[in-house]
């Protein structure tokens, strides 16, 4: 089974999460918890996927491993991006409305993430007047002129967007730091930690201590 950072897994109940530690009480009391949990970055060993678990606040979260052959479902964040027009929500809708229309002048694979993401694949109500507008885009190399172009883009909104950019075997870094600080080196987070890189021929290169 094939899941990256961000997915969101599907099983039928508490009992098949791994006895790996004692699961927190909060956890039995949240609906978000109870069948969701969402790709961490770390590697999957043993077919063990590693989760985190939402509850009813934003100090509860609890990570956790489920085996592969318990997830009955998995949504990932680009497939969130069909769901937008059933997403009724009053604060997020009209901006994610707006982003999508923005965005299909790049060819980008994109998706919403963060707990605006998790409603929408779940329909669980776990945002706020004041949730972060979080996206993953899906890249396979490095187009820095269409990375500069997608961060203009978002600065044109009336709310901060923050965004990641994913890409396949390496990592994700944040676009304003990226677009910030890509001269001097900015942060890669990857499954075994953060590093601090550069591009190069289009290439994300680890700098050396």
């Amino acid at each position: 089974m094939e899941v990256k950072v961000h997915d969101i897994v599907k099983f039928n109940n508490l009992d098949q999460l791994e006895p790996i530690s004692v699961i927190p009480e909060w956890v039995y009391d949240a609906q978000s918890a109870a069948n969701y949990g969402v790709v961490r970055r770390m590697p999957v060993s043993n077919q063990l996927i590693p989760i985190g678990l939402r509850g009813n606040s934003r100090e509860q979260r609890f990570g956790t491993f489920i085996h592969e052959n318990h997830v009955v479902e998995v949504i990932t964040p680009n497939s969130l991006v069909n769901r937008i027009d059933r997403f009724n929500n009053k604060f997020y809708y009209p901006i994610l409305n707006e982003i999508r229309d923005q965005f299909q002048k790049f060819d980008l694979i994109w998706g919403p993430t963060g707990s605006i993401g998790f409603e929408i694949a779940t329909s669980i109500n776990v945002t706020t007047g004041k949730s972060d507008i979080d996206l993953s885009i899906y890249v396979d190399s490095i187009e820095e002129s269409l990375l500069e172009e997608v961060g203009k883009c978002l600065n044109g909104f009336s709310k901060p967007i923050d965004v990641q950019v994913e890409v396949p075997n390496i990592g994700a870094f944040l676009l304003k730091d990226y677009l910030s600080n890509k001269d001097q080196g900015f942060i890669v987070r990857t499954a075994f930690g953060p590093h601090l890189c550069r591009i190069k021929d289009s290439k994300i290169k680890i700098l050396q201590a």
